[in-house]
């Protein structure tokens, strides 16, 4: 039987505090449109590989499709024209987040574009 080590109850407290602070960010999101929290889920949360089902999860809603996707393509970025846009948002300021999908996986993420100031 294994020997519990004082260093492993801690870095569990942390998962469960980053957790906690998720779930507090992604319900301030979602009841206040607050761009904050958005950033803060953005940059914690999400990694370009996810599946578009776990960026819905980590968001907290679904993302809205976007048909007319060709000038998000053009705007920069290594996107291919089969990718697959879905918009979050528009925060309680307006803005709205696009992220891009391939073969329903999130492409060409960067968490530092989130940083938080």
């Amino acid at each position: 039987m294994p020997e519990w080590d004082s260093g492993m109850m801690s870095g569990t407290r942390r998962v469960e505090k980053k957790v906690r602070r998720a779930d507090q960010h992604r319900t301030r999101f979602l009841t206040e449109r607050d761009p904050e929290s958005l950033n803060w889920l953005l940059k914690h949360r999400l990694q370009s590989g996810m599946t578009r089902a776990n960026v819905e999860k980590e968001l907290g809603e679904e993302g809205e499709y976007q048909e007319a996707s060709k000038w998000l393509k053009a705007t920069g970025g290594s996107f291919r024209t089969t990718d697959d846009a879905y918009k979050w948002g528009p925060d309680k300021g307006g803005r709205s987040v696009y992220l891009m999908f391939r073969d329903d996986v999130l492409v060409n993420f960067h968490p530092e574009d989130f940083e938080l100031d």
